[in-house]
This record gives structure tokens, sequence and C-alpha cells, in this order.
């Protein structure tokens, strides 16, 4: 997997990992993020989500157990993120096989 570098990965610092995110109460997988920086995971931004990539990302971010893991909305540099609620997710680093 390929970081994207961008104005926004300068902008914080020029430090990127790539993230899995998956649900705490269930455990699945709902999402690989290129995150940005250091520190806490508020929002994930629609334009790092490397995959599965969508074509229209729904209202909430739900997992398959239904538990509700974010909220759509935009950033204040106007892009589109997930708001992410504090203890419904879990993120790992990812490793390649």
């Amino acid at each position: 997997m390929k970081i994207t570098k961008d104005k926004y990965l300068r902008k914080r610092g020029g430090t990127a990992k790539i993230i899995k995110i998956s649900c705490i109460k269930c455990g699945s997988e709902i999402f690989i993020y290129q995150k940005d920086g250091v520190g806490w995971l508020k929002r994930c931004y629609l334009n790092r989500i490397i995959g599965p990539k969508r074509e229209i990302y729904p209202e909430k971010l739900l997992c398959k157990c239904r538990n509700l893991i974010g909220t759509l909305t935009k950033h204040k540099d106007e892009r589109l993120a997930y708001a992410l609620i504090r203890g419904k997710f879990k993120r790992t680093n990812f490793k390649t096989k």
C-alpha cells in the first residue's frame, strides 16, 4: 500500500502510517486508513480511506453488528470526514502479508 503525499501530509508534520479500523464490539474490519501526523484519531477523511473504496459513503458509519462508529461531517477545510466516537472502534497498525 502506498502513502499519499500531498499538502495535508506536509501540513501535519510529514509523518504517516497505515492503520486498520475495526469494531470494538465484534472485531470486524471497517476500513484501512492513512493516518497523517501524530495524536488521537478523531476523524477519518474520506480521501484517506484506502480500502474498501466506495462510490457512496453513508451518513452513519455502522459496523455489520449495527455498532455506530461515527457520523459523516464536513471539516473546516471543506473535506468530508467521519467524526469517530471514542470507545466504539479499535485501531491497529496495518501489516502487509
